[in-house]
């Protein structure tokens, strides 16, 4: 007898036996309990996930010599007509092959006979996107009140691309990736059960590239089993072109460094050694979004299957870059990982994506950005007040206040100091007056007249501080030295920008264009400045 794939020899041959879809099972054990059978289902899922298994499950399940029931005995002519393929009854039909409008209206008339034993005629219509546009339009009489002998069963991985006239006449069941744990846990057995030694790393790494198909994982270990008697990490790496562990901590390393030269070393040692760049990427993307986890999550061990020692490897790279920068690299890895897998010339755009990844490094963010632009603007504020040249010394404060030199000539003195010891001063003798004049605003010393003002909303106030003005003339002396005159004008009142006319002048200005352009972004908040 000629050899049967482990993915053939362990198809599940039971409910039981379909791991990872639960649900799934669940609705369709409790449909076949409640004689709630419905004429047109609608498996849809990734590739290897047990579409097709399930669908074959239920056929078996509908025409059993003891059904419908939710174990078929697998034992009666019906059951194991389903498990070689040899059923009259069940007729399992390729879509990718026969999808033209004349091999759907074929099926119509063949669906008008009556099945040969049992109860239904059930047709598996697998990939069922690939039928043409006239076939579906063909099928969709047929498929809205078919014979009550007659059940269908689509089975298809991108149902976005099934006409929404078909998906309404039919029950659509979701199948998800099956989870890494089942599938170790099935290899395991299987390994077990034909004698396969296989180690515990290699059993993660087949889990692993599986990606959640358990007809991949099965597929994998049917090769290693032929390539060696002791199937080792090592040599599935080897076998499959995928990088060692250590390769991939040593390219994120460099990324993560921002120095493009080695990474570029490394690429070139991986190409000279013949592995296959796309698995790279992917790893790539996988290890980077593991440092995401490691870095946003408390606790993640309850996302990550790892062993101590690799979550500290993870956490410690986390600790080299901040999740703005993660943010950017896993984007660019991910749009990477496309142009890798479709490009003639896979090292050459790999080395171009890693050349992008590394201007991540030297990025600032918009936090960091603003900040500095605050300080910026509020030493701006400052030297406007003081009268001072950006960017020059600053002349240390004299320990006395400044005394006049001719009389004439403007102060030089720090006028700001000196109005806001005058005001401290005042706090002793008249705490009222002293709140008052914090409302001022200083404007200048030229000759022996101090000049303040109040703006339009706070006029009112001048009069009250015009009637004190010998007490602050008193107090000024006091501070300065100098006999000074109070002079008080009335100044416009500050007109105070609208949010939406900030973010409107914000919008404007060219450079904000050229950021939003260069990161693709937009302008989520604006907030105004002190000063």
């Amino acid at each position: 007898m000629s050899y049967i794939v482990l993915a053939r020899k362990w198809r599940p041959q039971s409910f039981d036996d379909l791991i990872g879809q639960e649900p799934v099972v669940r609705t369709i054990k409790n449909a076949i309990l409640s004689e709630k059978i419905v004429h047109a289902y609608l498996f849809s899922g990734p590739r290897g996930a047990g579409k097709t298994s399930a669908a074959r499950l239920l056929a078996k399940a509908l025409i059993c010599s003891r059904g419908p029931s939710t174990e078929p005995c697998g034992t009666c002519e019906n059951c194991k007509a389903v498990t070689s393929g040899s059923s009259v009854d069940v007729l399992e039909i390729d879509g990718a092959s026969n999808n033209s409008v004349d091999d759907i209206r074929a099926l119509r008339e063949a669906v008008k006979y009556a099945p040969s034993s049992g109860k239904y005629k059930i047709y598996i219509i697998d990939e069922v996107h690939m039928l043409s546009k006239e076939a579906f339009n063909a099928l969709l009489k047929t498929l809205e009140e078919p014979p009550p002998h007659v059940i269908f069963i689509f089975a298809t991985t991108e149902p976005r691309k099934v006409p929404v006239t078909i998906l309404s006449r039919c029950q659509h069941h979701a199948f998800r990736k099956i989870a890494k744990a089942k599938i170790k846990d099935l290899i395991l057995k299987i390994s077990k059960a034909e004698n396969i030694n296989i180690r515990e790393t290699a059993v993660e790494m087949i889990a692993r590239i599986a990606d959640g198909s358990m007809r991949d994982a099965l597929t994998v270990l049917d090769q290693a089993s032929s390539f060696s008697d002791d199937i080792t990490e090592k040599e599935l790496q080897d076998l499959l072109g995928i990088p060692e562990a250590d390769i991939i901590l040593d390219l994120s390393d460099t990324i993560l460094s921002g120095d493009i030269s080695s990474t570029l070393s490394l690429i070139k040692e991986l190409t000279e050694g013949g592995y296959d760049l796309r698995p790279v990427v992917k790893e790539l993307v996988e290890h980077f979004r593991n440092i995401a986890i490691v870095k946003i999550v408390n606790d993640p061990d309850e996302f990550l299957e790892f062993t101590q020692e690799e979550v500290q490897k993870l956490k410690h790279q986390a600790s080299q870059v901040s999740i703005e920068e993660l943010t950017l690299l896993l984007t660019e890895f991910l749009k990477l990982e496309g142009e890798v897998r479709s490009t003639v010339n896979p090292r050459y755009t790999l080395e171009l994506g890693l050349l992008r990844t590394s201007f991540v490094k030297g990025m600032t963010s918009i936090n960091d950005i603003l900040k500095k632009l605050d300080r910026k603007d509020q030493g701006y504020s400052e030297t406007r007040k003081t009268g001072e040249q950006p960017g020059r010394n600053r002349p240390a404060e004299p320990k006395a206040p400044a005394k006049p030199n001719d009389g004439n000539g403007p102060e030089t003195g720090d006028h700001d100091a000196v109005w806001k010891k005058t005001i401290e001063k005042l706090k002793s003798s008249d705490q009222l007056l002293a709140c008052k004049l914090v409302e001022a605003k200083m404007i200048g010393v030229i000759g022996n007249n101090l000049t303040i003002g109040f703006n339009g909303g706070m006029s009112v106030l001048s009069d009250s501080v015009k009637k004190n003005a010998p007490l602050i003339e008193t107090a000024l002396h006091d501070v300065t030295g100098r006999k000074l005159r109070l002079k008080i004008v009335s100044l416009p009142e500050e007109e105070k920008k609208s949010l939406d006319e900030i973010k409107k002048e914000v919008s404007s200005d060219p450079i904000i264009k050229d950021a939003i352009k260069l990161f693709d972004g937009k302008i989520v908040q604006v907030r105004p400045l002190k000063g």
